[in-house]
Order: structure tokens, then sequence, then C-alpha cells
């Protein structure tokens, strides 16, 4: 099993913070090759805002210390030590520290094609995905759980197969006990809306105009946004910079260099990438890059 892994860690570099400097964020992020892949983070936050944004995969975790306030559904949540986080994908949000101290979490992105294949292979094979009843939610076995699969893919010699019988013995009871209602097939877009959304993907690396994109679709730049937050919570200037980082995170996993990265998704350059890319994912894409 192959693990790309993220340090931030200023420690673990043999440097101390000098007197009065408020405390370094420290962030690990690793890929397990297991199921297709997924990706797991480990971090302590001091000074961390996520920018408004989504996922195209199940976020699924645990706050481990202090507390993350995080918008999302129309109101704000205070996620404090021990509550367990659960996000459907495509939900937006948006947040940071609850208070000066900023908090601890372990957060793992589980695509949908791999909850897919666990639940159909514990004999649970309807079709869609599934919501969950909240954001954020209390639930002692589950959280216990999370811990035991992060040690899991964290102990050196745990094989693949230890680590997807895991999976197909513990996921079920997730979405058990947190998953709401299972939405049959993808959530209907009109079609004008699917049109530009695919142009997006489609064209990514170039400077895309919001009056080309209100064109495509047959109507107003301001319809085009309303449009687009109605249906996927972020305008398409966000979406676009959504489905960048996504590409990002795929071609550093193969090893190519951030500055490359950076100029290959479409960003202007490397310091652009840098400061989306933390602001989605909550780590420098180069020390996504660095092992």
């Amino acid at each position: 099993m192959a693990d790309t892994a993220v340090e931030c860690d200023e420690k673990a570099r043999g440097r101390s913070e000098p007197p009065g400097r408020p405390p370094r964020n420290r962030a690990v992020m690793k890929h397990s090759d297991v199921l297709g892949g997924l990706d797991y983070l480990a971090a302590d936050y001091h000074r961390q805002d996520f920018s408004k944004h989504i996922h195209n995969e199940y976020l699924i975790g645990l706050i481990e210390r202090g507390v993350h306030d995080v918008w999302c559904r129309g109101e704000i949540w205070h996620a404090g030590s021990g509550t367990v986080a659960t996000f459907a994908p495509g939900e937006p949000h948006f947040g940071g520290a609850g208070d000066d101290l900023g908090w601890s979490q372990k957060i793992f992105y589980m695509p949908e094609g791999l909850v897919r294949q666990v639940l159909e292979d514990s004999g649970q094979n309807e079709p869609g995905t599934i919501d969950f009843k909240s954001p954020f939610q209390e639930n002692a076995p589950v959280a216990h759980g999370l811990s035991a699969f992060w040690r899991l893919l964290e102990h050196g010699h745990s094989s693949a197969l230890e680590i997807e019988e895991y999976l197909i013995r513990f996921l079920p009871h997730v979405f058990a006990e947190a998953g709401g209602s299972r939405v049959a097939g993808p959530k209907f877009v009109p079609p004008r809306i699917r049109d530009v959304c695919d142009f997006i993907h489609a064209h990514f690396d170039e400077v895309l105009q919001l009056a080309a994109l209100a064109a495509l679709a047959g109507c107003c730049k301001a319809t085009l946004i309303d449009g687009f937050k109605a249906h996927f919570g972020l305008p398409p200037t966000r979406y676009l910079i959504q489905v960048r980082i996504d590409e990002a995170r795929r071609l550093l996993r193969r090893g190519q260099h951030v500055a490359d990265v950076a100029v290959a998704v479409g960003f202007a350059d490397q310091s652009h990438l840098t400061r989306h890319f933390k602001a989605v994912l909550g780590v420098t894409p180069a020390r996504y890059l660095s092992v």
C-alpha cells in the first residue's frame, strides 16, 4: 500500500518557536491506495480559516481537541472535542477556530465509489448518495471506531486486506448511526447549468470569463450565479477553483512539482494555488507533495 505523506510539523524539522510567536499549525495528510484510494488528514490548528467549499467525497472525521466553528445548512455549528463530523459529497461549508486555542481533528476523505463498494460488500446495495442527519453528531462508538481506523492506517504493518476488512465491518455502522435519507441517483441540475458545469470540468485549465459562461447557459450573469449557488452552494468562480484543486490533488499524488501543477490546472502561479489549496484542505500543496 503506497502512502503519500504531508508533514507540517515545524518541531519535526528541529526548529522551535521564538518567544512570543503564536503556535504554528501542524497537519499531516496521507493517501492510501486501498479500495481505489482515500486521503486522510490529522491536524492541530491554531489559526486556520477555511473558505466556503465543497468536497466530492464523503468527509467523515473526529474533533479531538478544542472547538471548530463551521457554517453549514444555514447555521453555525460549534463542534467540540469528541464530536463526529459527517458531510455528504457536495455539501457547502466553511469555518475556523471556535476560540483562541484552536482545535485538532482527524478527517477521512472517502470517495463515493469506495463507500458504494464497501456498502455493497456488506449487503447494502441500494443506489444513490447517502445524506447525513447533521454535519456534526455526538456518537462515542463511531468516534472510537474512527480513531481505531486511523491507527490501523498509520500502522506500518497493516495490510490492504486488514484495512478493507475493517472498513467493511465499520463503515456500514457509521452510516447506520449517522446516515439520513438516501438520494437515488445524482441530484437534478437544470440542463443549462449542467452544460456550464461540464464546460468548466473540460476547460478548467483555461482563463474562463463569466460572460462566456452565461452565454453558454443562455442567461444573464446574475441568473447563472444564482443558479450555481442554488444547485452547488458556490458561484461559478468558486466552483472553478474547486475543480482546479481536485485536479491538483490528483497531479500531486503522481509526483508532479507544485509549480508545474499550478500552471497545469489553470492558476496564475504557485502562490495562487497554495492560497486556495490551503483554504480548502488545510495544508499547502508543497506539504502535500513532501514525503
